[in-house]
């Protein structure tokens, strides 16, 4: 005959020997369940920490179900909610856990984002300046310098694009690019960009360049 052993309480504050015990068994865990031939050593074994554990028999292998070992199936129940408000035995009962009065007690109470109490909240009562336009155009700047800096390093020659800025990484396949007018260019280029600054475009064309505005 075969049995099965389940710890059905802790082991917390029990002597060492019946902690052995429940190891010697196979059991490590809370609601281990281990399968035992029902011999002497073992039953001498259960025994000793039969407050600890609970015992079923197995007839021809087949699990005996009662009332008593009635569980649902592991990992079908989820829900770890407090159970309250159900007696004050619960420790969760009356008041269930809510304290009394206020508005935390309440029903349909939610905190709003930023309450303080009452108190005049920190975004209201720090001083406001400024403003974002919404309707500002961002611009990759790149200068002159950095344009005879690509013919000086063999990367131009006669023109520029914005395919030649997006692959030397001086602008991203979003951005939208301006050149400015710092440094000097000595080289004649042809130079495309969304937008050019009066010294900029004066010293392209100065340079016998062409300004072109995509």
């Amino acid at each position: 005959m075969k049995i099965l052993v389940k710890q059905v309480r802790s082991k917390i504050n029990c002597p060492l020997d019946q902690k052995r015990t429940l190891i010697a068994l196979g059991i490590r865990k809370m609601g281990q369940v281990v399968e035992h031939d029902a011999s002497p050593a073992v039953l001498g074994m259960v025994n000793k920490v039969k407050h600890l554990v609970s015992v079923e028999e197995l007839n021809n292998n087949i699990h005996v179900m009662n009332l008593s070992n009635l569980q649902p199936a592991e990992g079908s129940v989820h829900n770890q909610n407090k159970r309250v408000g159900r007696g004050e035995g619960s420790g969760k009962g009356g008041t269930s856990t809510r304290g009394h009065k206020g508005a935390k007690s309440r029903s349909g109470y939610s905190k709003k984002i930023g309450f303080e109490g009452g108190q005049m909240p920190l975004q209201r009562r720090v001083p406001k300046f400024g403003f974002k336009n919404i309707n500002r155009v961002e611009y990759q700047g790149i200068n002159l310098d950095t344009l005879q800096g690509l013919v000086e390093n063999g990367v131009i020659t006669e023109a520029v694009d914005f395919t030649v800025f997006v692959d030397t990484r001086l602008a991203t396949k979003n951005s939208l690019v301006k050149i400015l007018g710092r440094g000097e260019l000595k080289t004649k280029l042809k130079v495309s960009a969304h937008k050019f600054t009066a010294t900029a475009k004066a010293a392209i064309e100065a340079a016998g360049g062409e300004v072109v505005i995509l």
